[in-house]
């Protein structure tokens, strides 16, 4: 009978510890988890200086622990938050060799090669076309960034090719509302670009003032900024100076508000 007891009280005792509470995490992982989550905080509220440091932190705790998912998250991070700071050699640094490296998450690698595109995209068109290429074959189906690739083409394809351009750009409208706002508001965008480089200022019209309601929406003042130039640019090919002076009074408001010298009303 002792016996009998004994060993309900240890099926008992081993049942409490079952459910007890998980073991913490190592401290390592949680200064990385920390600072992941403090720069995700601060990218949020525009501080990119701390965003950076935040993910610098992280990576080089996700590194000392070799775990590369983290490290992946926290260099994508660093590398916007080095692009929105302006500081494009920076944010190329950190992903330079994430697209080649299989120890990263495939995932991952498509973002990087992507984001590496969108840096070379003002400087080397060749170069940003031999990223969207090495993404696309980095991303299998179904590709979860189709879109922004289908974009980021039509924007190369602008400066020689607007027909193209546009046709690629009206391809990602005809996908309805499953396509991120802030992919419509770039194919938009990208359907006013290519008409009034053809010639075309009065079309581009409505597709540009659609771009701005949705980049309104959206409340970011980079690509509100390109829309507002876009139409200041639009005005001027229809000699509206109402609209010009609308157009340019709304981008020196928002340019004011950026504070960054980048922005600046033509």
């Amino acid at each position: 009978m002792r016996a009998l007891v004994s060993s309900l009280l240890l099926a008992m005792l081993l049942g409490c510890g079952a459910s007890g509470p998980k073991a913490e995490k190592p401290a390592r992982v949680r200064l990385a988890e920390a600072a992941m989550q403090a720069g995700n905080r601060a990218y949020a509220a525009e501080r990119y200086q701390d965003a950076a440091a935040s993910w610098q932190s992280a990576f080089d705790a996700y590194r000392s622990i070799d775990d590369w998912r983290g490290q992946g998250e926290a260099r994508l991070g660093l590398a916007q938050a080095f692009a929105r700071q302006q500081q494009r050699a920076a944010a190329r640094n950190v992903l330079l060799d994430m697209p080649g490296q299989g120890l990263f998450a495939q995932a991952q690698r498509v973002r990087a090669a992507y984001q590496l595109a969108l840096l070379a995209i003002a400087d080397d068109a060749q170069e940003a076309a031999g990223r969207l290429a090495q993404a696309r074959a980095l991303c299998t189906a179904p590709c979860v960034i189709a879109v922004q690739l289908d974009n980021l083409a039509a924007r190369l394809a602008l400066p020689t090719d607007p027909g193209a351009a546009e046709r690629l750009a009206q391809a990602v409208l005809a996908q309805g509302e499953d396509v991120p706002a802030v992919e419509r508001a770039a194919a938009l965008r990208l359907i006013a670009q290519a008409r009034l480089q053809r010639g075309e200022p009065a079309a581009a019209r409505a597709p540009l003032e659609a771009a701005i309601a949705l980049d309104r929406v959206l409340a970011e003042p980079g690509f509100l900024a390109d829309d507002l130039r876009l139409l200041v640019q639009v005005a001027q090919a229809l000699n509206d100076g109402a609209l010009l002076h609308e157009a340019t009074t709304r981008l020196a408001g928002v340019c004011a508000g950026q504070r960054i010298p980048e922005c600046t009303v033509p």
